[in-house]
């Protein structure tokens, strides 16, 4: 049979494209119930940890330990624990107004969601040893570190993720930094028309950088945040406890910026590109918002391991020296009066007990 093309190589109604058996329809990939499986299995890990963590009676504040901790780092605390919860109800306001002016769950609210449940992996960037301190001066419940399969570090449950700071961070900053991407990107498609996709993200992670980095380096000089294993040669003030790894708030704004164009790549019907194939799925309206809320949540889950975690992860195995940190920020989690050694030249990854 011969078969005649249409505009753009499809074929004329009733015939099969090249390589197609006769009557036999082509077979159209739906990426998002990849997506959402991914979505589903990082929801259940998540609740598999937190409430594991809270039965088990394991959610405690890490205390600050015998060092003091100075009156201007606690006035900073202040300012950010503060400041998070105000941030994050503006976001969320923001997202129910536009819920409710669009009459249905609106992308950001999907967003929001996935940002949300992904705080269970900030931790995971102390998996093979302590990348990140907090300060356990701020509202804590120490960490579920420790339950995530295959963990690695020891005493990672003496972290101190702090709720008001980090925890609502994965709220505001998340959607809003997102948003400030998106925003960019449409700035420069619109003055270069022909910008490519990678110069096109390029622009958007420029806006998140230039404020990330500033808002990092505040939060590690005020001594509420330490990272303990940089490699000098790409750290900011290297050797010293406020010490900021350029590469650090580089890979997170990746993460950011992927959102922002996430919310950028829409298309003719507002579908994001892990949502493409919804239309193929036969269920019903309710089971396809869930479809595409669970396929938003694990591309921000699986965006956020594989540009930041992972990459982190493998820096940290080239920690330089570092001045000693006060018990308020390495807490247990290694130093003096523990069996595990900071990171640093010279020092072994040591597995926690099975």
């Amino acid at each position: 049979m011969t078969l005649g093309l249409g505009p753009g190589g499809r074929t004329r109604r009733g015939q099969s494209p090249p390589g197609t058996p006769d009557g036999l329809a082509p077979r159209r990939t739906r990426p998002v119930l990849i997506w959402a499986f991914l979505g589903a299995l990082c929801l259940a890990l998540m609740l598999y940890l937190f409430v594991s963590w809270i039965a088990f009676g394991e959610a405690q504040s890490v205390p600050t330990g015998a060092d003091p901790v100075s009156g201007t780092t606690q006035v900073w605390a202040a300012v950010f624990q503060i400041g998070g919860p105000i941030a994050a109800a503006i976001v969320l306001i923001h997202v129910v107004h536009r819920c409710v002016r669009e009459r249905r769950l609106c992308l950001d609210a999907m967003i929001v969601i996935g940002t949300t449940t992904a705080w269970w992996h900030d931790p995971l960037i102390n998996w093979l040893r302590p990348f990140v301190f907090y300060n356990a001066t701020m509202v804590n419940f120490g960490s579920w570190s420790e339950r995530i399969p295959g963990w690695i570090s020891p005493n990672a449950r003496f972290l101190p993720e702090p709720l008001l700071m980090i925890g609502l961070a994965y709220v505001w900053m998340t959607l809003g930094f997102g948003m400030l991407a998106t925003r960019a990107m449409r700035a420069a498609r619109a003055r270069w028309p022909q910008l490519g996709v990678a110069a096109t993200f390029g622009a958007g992670w420029s806006a998140v950088f230039v404020l990330e980095l500033p808002l990092e380096t505040l939060a590690v000089r005020t001594g509420l945040v330490a990272y303990p294993a940089s490699i000098p040669e790409l750290t900011l003030w290297a050797g010293h406890t406020y010490q900021v790894p350029l590469y650090g708030p580089a890979l997170w704004s990746a993460v950011l910026t992927g959102i922002g164009a996430l919310r950028f790549h829409l298309d003719e019907r507002g579908f994001t590109l892990v949502e493409r194939g919804i239309e193929r799925v036969t269920v019903g309206a309710r089971a396809t918002t869930l479809l595409r809320i669970l396929a938003v949540v694990g591309f921000i889950h699986v965006s956020a391991v594989l540009a930041y975690d992972l990459p982190i992860n493998v820096a940290g195995l080239y920690a330089g020296p570092v001045d000693p940190y006060p018990t308020h920020l390495r807490t247990q989690q290694c130093g003096p009066g523990t069996p595990v050694g900071c990171p640093g030249p010279g020092v072994p990854i040591v597995m926690k007990d099975r």
